[in-house]
């Protein structure tokens, strides 16, 4: 049975997004005031209309199917995924799952009242817009792009004070498990609701991977040596097996290069989010940053392959159902401790709504 239109069509901005950075594939794949802070199966068919989706009940794809959240505010924990663990490469058996994560983030009192446990939190300024100028020409051959950023970039337009909360890891947001994958937008939404979330704003999503000083990087401005899973070597997909239930699993599977959630601790932003670049692709919310816009359904942090994975990356061109091998999301709320703080302004970036697929 076939992935869908959505993901057939998402093929072809899966090769504008990767093709002209990863040529070994033989097809690509895809000042503001602030308040006074104290001390898997496809989905059944969604409306065609993007700007007002409706909510579909919690997913059955066979990857992971989680269960209701213990608690308000707790994350819904996951059943168990049948799906194989991925093999090392050169045939040495699956990754072992990670070793406990020492946050450095984890004991700090003000986060500790504003989110969750498995939550941190994000308290700072948002850049509208700041632009990301290359301070040295990429080797032929690279993927990425621009091997190292310039430093100094202004940022372009009024900042906008946000504080919220974001969580530590990907989906399901537990140390040792696999990143949930292959779900579409309205997936990643309801999933997020059923533990008491939202799907991260856009900006929000950036405004967690730049950190205060709004890196390219969450860890700088050179692309390596990188603390986070990027790079590896793109593996070709076969179409075919990726649109055929029967097949589709195996497939995920072989070109699976994620790693569990926990192996890279060094990987964290200046807020204590991990793996906001690299590892799997991120859903985030762009209609709750412009209601107005056509493009709902974003993408953001890129993958574990050569492409680029910068904190202001983001990729349109995928509608709300579309989901494939490398796609998953984390979530987001309000804080807990009562601080109020203003609501965000609308992030609007029409001029990136052009003509090109979106499936």
């Amino acid at each position: 049975m076939a992935i869908g239109a959505g993901a057939a069509l998402g093929l072809v901005a899966l090769g504008a997004r990767y093709a002209p950075e990863v040529g070994a594939l033989l097809m690509p794949p895809p000042g503001s005031g602030r308040p006074a802070t104290p001390a898997a199966t496809p989905a059944a068919p969604q409306p065609a209309d993007p700007a007002a989706p409706a909510e579909p009940a919690a997913p059955t794809d066979a990857l992971a199917t989680p269960s209701a959240p213990a608690g308000p505010g707790e994350a819904a924990a996951p059943g168990p995924d049948p799906r194989p663990g991925p093999e090392v490469p050169g045939g040495a058996g699956p990754r072992a799952s990670a070793a406990p994560v020492v946050d450095r983030f984890a004991d700090d009192p003000v986060a500790r009242a504003a989110c969750p446990d498995d939550m941190t939190l994000v308290e700072g300024d948002f850049c509208p817009s700041i632009p990301y100028i290359c301070a040295r020409a990429a080797e032929k051959g690279t993927g990425h792009g621009c091997p190292e950023y310039a430093r100094g970039a202004r940022c372009l337009e009024p900042t906008d004070y946000r504080r919220f909360c974001v969580d530590r890891h990907e989906w399901p947001n537990r140390v040792g498990e696999l990143p949930r994958v292959f779900v579409n937008w309205f997936e990643a939404k309801a999933l997020c609701a059923s533990a008491g979330k939202r799907l991260c704003r856009r900006s929000e999503w950036i405004l967690a991977c730049e950190g205060p000083k709004r890196l390219p990087y969450p860890w700088g401005f050179m692309r390596t040596p990188s603390p986070c899973n990027i790079d590896r070597a793109a593996i070709a997909f076969d179409l075919d097996a990726m649109m055929d239930e029967d097949t589709r699993e195996a497939e995920v599977a072989r070109l699976w290069q994620a790693d569990p959630i926990g192996s890279h601790p060094d990987c964290i932003s200046a807020y204590g989010a991990y793996d906001l670049s690299g590892n799997v692709d991120e859903w985030t919310d762009n209609l709750a940053d412009d209601p107005s816009t056509a493009r709902p359904a974003t993408l953001n942090g890129g993958y574990w392959g050569p492409v680029r994975n910068t904190c202001r990356l983001t990729t349109d061109g995928h509608g709300p159902t579309f989901k494939f091998y490398q796609a998953g999301f984390r979530c987001c709320a309000d804080t807990v401790d009562g601080v109020h703080t203003p609501p965000p302004r609308p992030f609007i970036e029409r001029d990136r709504e052009k003509d090109s697929v979106y499936d």
